[in-house]
């Protein structure tokens, strides 16, 4: 019984310092970053909304993403354009390359590609309009 229990015991710590080990990992993505992204419009009605960024058929945007805080894989920032600014808030996931977005009226799919680059897919849905897009973020210096 003893020989059982020392060799849970044992397990449970190899398991607790891999988990503590790939939490070191996580990589930190606070600060400022560049977005440039193409993407396409669908108008719903007169107008857009008031924090759709793209606008057109087809688009290109040049933007800027500020990542405020971070603590482990959950983050907080503000997305600036050109047309609007918004709150967002986004986690990265257990491997450390996946990465998820929610903005005021949208989501983001990304894969954090190395410290520096992130590729990210766009999607928003609202009453106004649909947005979808492909771009990158590129960490300032």
């Amino acid at each position: 019984m003893k020989k059982m229990t020392m060799s849970a015991v044992v397990l449970a710590v190899l398991l607790t310092m891999g988990i503590c080990y790939a939490a070191s990992d996580i990589p930190n993505l606070v600060g400022t970053w560049s977005v440039q992204a193409e993407g396409g419009v669908i108008l719903k009605g007169a107008d857009h909304g008031s924090k759709t960024h793209h606008r057109g058929e087809f688009s290109t945007l040049k933007g800027e993403c500020v990542v405020t805080k971070q603590q482990g894989r959950v983050l907080h920032g503000t997305f600036k354009s050109p047309r609007a600014t918004e709150k967002f808030v986004a986690v990265i996931a257990m491997d450390n390359t996946g990465f998820f977005f929610a903005d005021e009226d949208g989501f983001i799919e990304g894969q954090i590609i190395n410290k520096d680059l992130i590729n990210i897919i766009y999607r928003h849905s609202s009453a106004s309009d649909s947005v979808v897009a492909v771009g990158t973020w590129v960490r300032k210096k």
